[in-house]
C-alpha cells in the first residue's frame, strides 16, 4: 500500500516509464507505425522542398504564401495522423479495440488540432528561452495529441491536456532530459551518415559530387533539415509512447483502466486453456465410451515356435533396441572421419601418458639414489647424508610451495564469500517491494536471503527470494533474459522456447512457478513441507 501511494505521488521511475514506452511499440500493430509515418514523412518531404525552394528560387518571394499555407496543411496532416497513432497505442494498453473512426470524430480531430498545436511554434520558443515552463509547455502540447482523440468527455481537451501536464513533473523532467540527451546523439549520428555519404561513393565507386568537391557545400539549409527530419521520423515515436503511457496512467488514478486491463489480459490468457481442455474432453469422449462398452473377446491364435522367434528377432534389430546390444568392431576402411580422428586422439593421449610415467621413473630413480651411493669396500649401498639433504630441501620447498598455493586459493574463496555476503548485507533490499528484478543479486545472495527468512518463519518472503534466485541463475546460464517489464508468464514462455529439451527443468520450474504466484499473489500460506519442495525443485533446475 505503501508502494502504491508513493506511485500516486511521483509516478513510474523514469527508466522504467522508458522501457514500458520501448515495450509498447514493439506490442503496437503495424497499422499504428503506418498511421504515424503516414503523417510525418509528407510534413517532412514538404519542409525539405520548401526550405529548399525559398533559400534558392529567386522567385520564392511571389509563392511564399501559397507554400506557407501548404506547410501549416501538412503540420495539422501530420498531427491528425499522431492522434490516430496514439489512439491506437493507448487501444494497446487498455485491451479494447479503439472506437471506430467517422468523419464526425476526424472533424473533431482536426478542429482541437488546428486550434491548440499551432500555438505550440509559438510558445515553445519562448519557454525554451526562459527555460524553467519548457517542460510543462512541451508535455502540454503532446498531451494534446494523446488526448485530443475525438471522443467526448466530460472535461475539455484543453483542461485533460493541462492537467495531465501537470501531473508528476519529476518523472516528466527527468524523461525529457533523457530524451533530449538521447536524440542529440541520434541526430549526431544521422549527420555523421549523411556526412560520410558521398565519400564512400566516391571511395567505392568513384561518383564525385559536389560535396566531395567542397566539405563546406554539406552546410547548408537543406542538409540540417534533412537530419532533423531523420532524426524526429526515428525518435518521436519513442517520445509519443512515453506520453500516451503518462497519460494512460494520470486517468487510471481515477477510472481505474490499468487494473481493468490487467484483468482483460488475464481472461485472455485462460482462454486458450480452457478451450485446449473442452477440445481434449471432446477427443477422448469416444475412447472412454468405447472402453465402456463391452466387447467380445475372441482368444488370438496361437503362433509357432519358428515365427514367434523370427519376430523377436525382427523387434530386436529395430533402432530403438540397437543401443542394448554389444558394437561390433568396424574395418579401418568402413570407420569415418569422426571415428579415425577419435581412434588417434586417443593414441595421442596414451603416448603422453606413457611419457609422463616415464619421466616420473626417471625422477623417482634419481630421488632414491640421492638417499643412497654404492659402497667400494663391500659393493653395497650406505647412506648418502648429502644427498639426503638435497632430498629433503626438495621436499621441504614443495612442501612451501604447495602450502602457499592452498593459501592462496582459500583467500581468494574467502574474499569471494565475504564480498558476497557484504555485497548481500549491503544491499537493503525489500522482498515486498514490486520493484525488484532478480538481476540486482547474484544468485547466492538470493539464497542466503532466502535462508535468513526461512529460519525466521518468514517463508512467504524466503519464497520469493528463492524464486529470484531461480531467475538469476537462469539468467546466468542465458535460459532468459532478465529484464524489469517482463512478467513471470514471459520468463516461462522465453525458457520453453530455449529449453524445449530440457524436460526435467521445466517440470521443476513450471511447479515452482505455480507455488509462487498461489503464495504471493494468492492466499495459499506456505507451510515448511511447501518450501522443502520448492528448494528441491530448484536444485533440480540448477542440476538440469
Amino acid at each position: 500500500m505503501k508502494l502504491g501511494k508513493q506511485r500516486r505521488r511521483s509516478g513510474t521511475p523514469i527508466l522504467d516509464l522508458i522501457e514500458d514506452a520501448i515495450a509498447l511499440l514493439r506490442r503496437a500493430p503495424v497499422e499504428s507505425h503506418l498511421a504515424y509515418y503516414m503523417g510525418a514523412v509528407p510534413f517532412w518531404l514538404g519542409m525539405l522542398y520548401f526550405l529548399s525552394d525559398m533559400s534558392q528560387d529567386a522567385f520564392a518571394a511571389g509563392r511564399v504564401f501559397d507554400a506557407s499555407l501548404g506547410i501549416a496543411v501538412l503540420y495539422i496532416w501530420k498531427k491528425v495522423w499522431q492522434v490516430i497513432s496514439a489512439s491506437q497505442l493507448r487501444a494497446v494498453l487498455t485491451g479494447r479495440a479503439d472506437e471506430p473512426w467517422t468523419p464526425t470524430r476526424v472533424w473533431r480531430v482536426i478542429a482541437v488540432q488546428a486550434s491548440i498545436q499551432p500555438w505550440g511554434l509559438i510558445l515553445r520558443p519562448i519557454a525554451a528561452v526562459v527555460t524553467l515552463p519548457v517542460v510543462w509547455v512541451s508535455a502540454f502540447f503532446q498531451n494534446v495529441t494523446v488526448v485530443g482523440d475525438g471522443l467526448e468527455h466530460r472535461e475539455g481537451h484543453f483542461s485533460r491536456a493541462l492537467n495531465q501536464a501537470k501531473l508528476w513533473p519529476l518523472q516528466a523532467h527527468g524523461a525529457v532530459s533523457i530524451l533530449t540527451f538521447f536524440t542529440f546523439f541520434v541526430w549526431v549520428n544521422v549527420c555523421i551518415a549523411l556526412a560520410a555519404g558521398p565519400f564512400i561513393l566516391k571511395t567505392l565507386f568513384g561518383v564525385e559530387t559536389e560535396y566531395t568537391r567542397s566539405a563546406s557545400a554539406i552546410l547548408n539549409t537543406t542538409f540540417f533539415t534533412a537530419t532533423v527530419a531523420l532524426t524526429s521520423l526515428a525518435v518521436d515515436p519513442l517520445r509519443k509512447a512515453i506520453f500516451v503511457l503518462r497519460c494512460f496512467h494520470g486517468a487510471a488514478l481515477h477510472t481505474g483502466d490499468d487494473l481493468a486491463a490487467e484483468l482483460r489480459e488475464i481472461r485472455r490468457r485462460t482462454r486458450p486453456s480452457l478451450a485446449v481442455a473442452a477440445a481434449l474432453m471432446l477427443l477422448l469422449a469416444p475412447v472412454v465410451i468405447a472402453r465402456e462398452t463391452p466387447a467380445e473377446k475372441t482368444a488370438p491364435p496361437a503362433a509357432r515356435p519358428e515365427e514367434l522367434q523370427r519376430n523377436i528377432e525382427q523387434v530386436l534389430e529395430r533402432r530403438e533396441y540397437a543401443w542394448r546390444a554389444p558394437r561390433k568392431p568396424l574395418a579401418e576402411e568402413d570407420e569415418g572421419w569422426m571415428s579415425r580422428w577419435r581412434r588417434e586422439i586417443g593414441k595421442k593421449i596414451s603416448d603422453a601418458a606413457s611419457a609422463a610415467f616415464k619421466q616420473f621413473g626417471r625422477f623417482w630413480r634419481w630421488l632414491r639414489g640421492l638417499f643412497t651411493t654404492p659402497n667400494g669396500a663391500t659393493g653395497g649401498p650406505s647412506i648418502d647424508w648429502l644427498g639426503l639433504a638435497e632430498a629433503v630441501g626438495v621436499l621441504v620447498l614443495l612442501g612451501a610451495v604447495t602450502a602457499i598455493a592452498m593459501m592462496v586459493v582459500r583467500t581468494f574463496r574467502d574474499r569471494r564469500k565475504t564480498s558476497s555476503a557484504v555485497a548481500v548485507a549491503r544491499v537493503p533490499l525489500d522482498l515486498r517491494s514490486d520493484e525488484l528484478v532478480a538481476n540486482q543479486l547474484p544468485e547466492d545472495g538470493w539464497r542466503e536471503l532466502a535462508r535468513e527468512h526461512a529460519s525466521r518463519g518468514e517463508l512467504a518472503l524466503a519464497l520469493r527470494a528463492a524464486w529470484l534466485a531461480g531467475l538469476a541463475h537462469l539468467g546466468h546460464r542465458e535460459l532468459i533474459a532478465i529484464a524489469r517489464y517482463k512478467s513471470n508468464r514471459d520468463y516461462d514462455r522465453e525458457l520453453r522456447r530455449r529449453a524445449r529439451e530440457r524436460a526435467p527443468l521445466l517440470g521443476a520450474f513450471d511447479d515452482n512457478l505455480r507455488a509462487f504466484e498461489r503464495s504471493w499473489y494468492g492466499k495459499h500460506e506456505v507451510s515448511g513441507e511447501g518450501y522443502a519442495k520448492f528448494e528441491e525443485n530448484l536444485d533440480r533446475i540448477r542440476a538440469s
